[in-house]
């Protein structure tokens, strides 16, 4: 089964209030110290409007913090809202990092997550970047799984050969298109987007059977489109609005 999701910011200036959103949301990071400062409030509010968390990003500052600290804020929000997918970009220390989190991991029967590190380009300056170096490490371990980010995808991996490979490690899709000369994390079926996302949307149904979940990533920019683009794929999935 696919879910869909939006992303929804901590930290940043959202167009929506929780009132007004799709009940499924990525919870997105910005600031590790921003979300401790509103944590009580984030959650009363979340709980408030039944806001169901199937991701969460964690803060792009992740991999500078105490890998403690890290490790039990997972914990603590796949508790609360019965997470399973936590989002890390694989900056420097990455690989001690999932070292750390390998071995610490807190984690029962009742909820069980899975750390999905994202994919980013060859050009890129981060560490473990590629979907191959990604997929090595969720081969070799199954608490870990892959965050595929349209956005950032060289062309080869959509091959139908590759893709089939990387989707059996994909646990979360971010979903959004790029352009030279607009950037990148444009809407998903913008006119002047490079990729056929929506073709791509009906394939991962139909013709991989793939299951998890598509989270609608936009700069703050396009925000305004996340509600009539999330009912969009919805209807592509073949699902009621």
């Amino acid at each position: 089964m696919i879910q869909v999701a939006i992303s929804y910011g901590t930290g940043a200036n959202n167009r929506y209030d929780l009132e007004s959103i799709p009940k499924n949301i990525q919870l997105a990071m910005y600031k590790y110290e921003l979300y401790k400062q509103n944590e009580r409030q984030l959650i009363e509010a979340l709980e408030k409007e039944k806001i169901n968390v199937l991701t969460t990003h964690l803060p792009l500052n992740t991999l500078t913090l105490d890998a403690n600290d890290v490790v039990f804020m997972i914990h603590e929000i796949s508790q609360k809202f019965d997470c399973p997918y936590f989002i890390i970009h694989p900056n420097r220390k990455i690989e001690s990092f999932i070292s750390y989190y390998l071995d610490n991991r807190i984690w029962n029967d009742e909820h069980d997550y899975k750390l999905c590190i994202e994919t980013f380009g060859w050009k890129s300056k981060k560490r473990i970047r590629t979907p191959i170096d990604i997929m090595e490490y969720c081969v070799k371990y199954p608490e870990l799984s892959m965050c595929i980010d349209t956005s950032h995808v060289e062309e080869m991996w959509l091959d139908h050969k590759i893709l089939s490979s990387l989707l059996r490690h994909t646990s979360v899709i971010h979903l959004s298109n790029r352009a030279k000369g607009h950037g990148s994390h444009l809407p998903f079926n913008s006119p002047n987007g490079e990729l056929n996302l929506v073709r791509f949307v009906i394939d991962l149904k139909k013709v991989y059977n793939w299951s998890g979940v598509i989270v609608l990533e936009y700069m703050p920019e396009y925000q305004h489109k996340l509600m009539k683009n999330y009912q969009y794929i919805k209807r592509l999935l073949g699902e009621d609005i």
